[in-house]
């Protein structure tokens, strides 16, 4: 080893350390390490309880006769006080448990089973009177198919090419008539129309999210059919036009061996009005490659939509809506951009589509596992409308939001006054408006994250 100064010798030892072949990370990488920094934690807190525990006694016993130490312990059988610290493994705290659902959603590549519906709000928007079951498959690319158990039903949506066939059966002329559909050009996601699965991001998703962001839900200990499983309890705002329909608290059951949650349970003054039950699940299965595909027989009549966004390279994104995109320069560990598509123009976004029509719209998808994000801008000026914006990811009429106003500190937003909403029944995000853009920035991210996304963000 050289001994040369020290400049000249860090230079050679970097030289040297960058021409090494240093493979990739794993995909799961990042989420165990999560998990581990959490579990070292927990460990750390542990350690520190006991210390402190150790520190009570030794002052007691150094600061009291016998006399009084019998005369405590008199106390403690009289009135119940509370005795020492219980022995064997302890609780974990909801810090813990929301970094295990964290692990296993960003490190999961695929995922399959059943959904189970069942409750008063299915039984009122779809008149479901019994439980109705889904199976499903997804896959971390973002290919969906999602097929009724018991009926006709069935979705697959291919997200390389944004294209969503499905066989339907329609209410409205009786329930039994199936007919065809293929929709094009969809949105990677929020707040532009992507595909079916409102089921899976918006009932049982947002739950999820709103469990992995809440600053300190209940935590305790429980079986559910057989396996260990933990019972997290979040609160939540009722709607305020259909109060009686809407809960006011969330039950979360999560599989203490996988870190997925089981069943959702939506309370309303401690009376179930709604249950979601995830069932036979199978995490990271081998998928066939036909999965996300339904052959629509060519002789039926086929509804065909076109939602106008198409799949680009990002150096191609510029050219086509006439500005330059605002992309994040720094994301959150494990994140890579999976979809990049613009629309010249696209519908309206906001509670009952209350916004102007988009216009060059471009979306941005990153993804982590089954975790997403996803970044879009659009032109805040529109011809023929007046220049009045409203959250485009605001939960739906009847619900009170209430964001919290923040401003960006760097980055292309720099100065710029925007609202974070994370709340039950939504999607976490930020939106803000520039001088010529509409920007949001929605998905699997924390307050913290969302905020590190917003403030990196630079026109490319």
């Amino acid at each position: 080893m050289t001994n040369g100064p020290p400049v000249v010798r860090d230079e050679l030892l970097g030289a040297l350390i960058r021409q090494l072949d240093v493979p990739e990370h794993r995909p799961e990488f990042y989420a165990e390490l999560h998990y581990r920094l959490a579990e070292e934690r927990r460990t750390r807190q542990a350690d520190e309880r006991r210390r402190r525990h150790a520190r009570r006694n030794r002052i007691r016993w150094t600061a009291r006769t016998a006399f009084v130490t019998a005369a405590a312990a008199v106390v403690v059988v009289a009135i119940g006080l509370p005795r020492a610290e219980r022995t064997g493994p302890e609780i974990a705290s909801a810090a813990e448990i929301q970094a295990k659902v964290a692990a296993a959603l960003s490190s999961a590549r695929s995922l399959s089973g059943e959904i189970v519906f069942h409750g008063s709000s299915y039984r009122n928007a779809y008149g479901w009177e019994k439980p109705k079951r889904w199976s499903f498959a997804m896959t971390a690319r973002g290919d969906l198919r999602i097929k009724e158990t018991d009926g006709p039903n069935d979705m697959a949506y291919d997200a390389s090419k944004g294209v969503e066939r499905s066989f339907n059966t329609s209410e409205s002329i009786g329930g039994n008539t199936l007919f065809a559909a293929e929709r094009r050009g969809l949105a990677p996601g929020p707040p532009d129309q992507g595909p079916s699965e409102s089921f899976l991001q918006r009932d049982y998703g947002s739950v999820v999210r709103a469990l992995l962001a809440a600053d300190d839900p209940r935590v305790t200990e429980t079986t559910y059919k057989g396996r260990a499983a933990w019972r997290l309890e979040v609160g939540a705002r009722p709607n305020l036009i259909v109060p009686e329909f809407s809960g006011d608290e969330f039950v979360i059951t999560v599989d203490r061996e996988t870190g997925f949650p089981l069943r959702i349970l939506e309370l309303k003054d401690g009376e179930v009005l709604d249950e979601i039950r995830l069932e036979e699940l199978d995490v990271d299965p081998e998928l066939p490659p036909n999965e996300f595909t339904i052959r629509l027989p060519k002789d039926s009549e086929i509804a065909r939509t076109d939602n106008g966004f198409r799949r680009v390279g990002l150096d191609e994104v510029e050219g086509r809506v006439g500005y330059a995109p605002l992309v994040p320069v720094a994301v959150p560990d494990g994140y890579e951009l999976a979809e990049v598509a613009v629309a010249s123009e696209a519908d309206p976004t906001g509670v009952e589509a209350g916004n102007p029509i988009s216009r060059k719209v471009v979306s941005l998808a990153y993804r982590r596992g089954l975790d997403r994000f996803v970044v879009t801008t659009r032109l805040r000026h529109v011809p023929g409308f007046q220049d009045i914006w409203d959250d485009p990811l605001a939960t739906g009429e009847g619900f009170r939001d209430d964001p919290e106003r923040i401003r960006v500190a760097a980055g292309a937003l720099e100065g710029v006054q925007a609202e974070l909403l994370i709340a039950p029944r939504n999607t976490p995000h930020i939106w803000a408006k520039t001088d010529k853009l509409v920007v949001t920035i929605a998905g699997d991210l924390s307050r913290a994250e969302l905020l590190a996304v917003a403030e990196s963000l630079q026109a490319r």
